[in-house]
């Protein structure tokens, strides 16, 4: 098992998702949203990537962090962990922001959990021809349950949830690892009420 470093990843480029529910798929990349939201109702702690070697198929990733209440009360959550590969564009200068008419950085993306549709949307080039990318926000927000109950993660008054998800890197002619993990951690109205990514580096030997 190898364990993989972690840094805050602060400044990506990003997409607003339009909160129209009749055109849930479509989006807005004119605009950016805030790229890390921090709640006071939890904690996420014990936060750890673990890199395990498979067959000849691929190799996985391994998450695993604790949710811990910081309330006297009980909640309802809708948890999601996005594992992927994107590409790196660098700015000349640390002043300039990257830019890329490449729309779509993400080359690999494996999610808990496992519904790539849910992270399906549309947006129109230049030229009004729609093109089906992927982004890191779930259409569907009551899809993040869990599966040993068919419910949403309870946390229970001053207690905590231990979470598990495993994300298999397939190999292939042009094989990458994740280098990003998205954690996205709604409440029972589906508010989005923790958000943050994290660069994910193997330790050099």
């Amino acid at each position: 098992m190898k364990h993989l470093l972690i840094s805050l990843f602060l400044i990506t480029p990003a997409v607003l998702f339009s909160q129209d529910k009749a055109a849930d798929n479509k989006l807005d990349i004119t605009k950016e949203p805030v790229l890390s939201i921090q709640t006071n109702l939890f904690k996420i702690k014990n936060l750890t990537f673990s890199k395990l070697l498979r067959d000849e198929k691929g190799e996985i990733l391994e998450t695993q962090f604790q949710v811990d209440n910081q309330t006297n009360i009980s909640m309802d959550l809708y948890i999601f962990v996005i594992a992927t590969y994107e590409k790196e564009y660098r700015s000349e200068t640390s002043f300039d922001r990257p830019t890329s008419e490449d729309k779509n950085p993400i080359k690999l993306i494996k999610t808990y959990p496992d519904d790539l549709t849910n992270y399906e949307y549309i947006y129109k080039d230049s030229e009004g021809k729609e093109k089906k990318v992927y982004q890191k926000y779930p259409k569907n927000i009551k899809a993040g349950i869990n599966k040993d109950t068919g419910k949403p993660y309870t946390l229970n008054d001053n207690d905590l949830i231990t979470f598990h998800s495993f994300h298999n890197s397939p190999y292939t002619k042009k094989y990458n690892f994740f280098n990003q993990i998205t954690i996205l951690i709604f409440d029972s109205d589906e508010n989005l009420v923790f958000r943050q990514m994290y660069n994910v580096k193997p330790v050099k030997r």
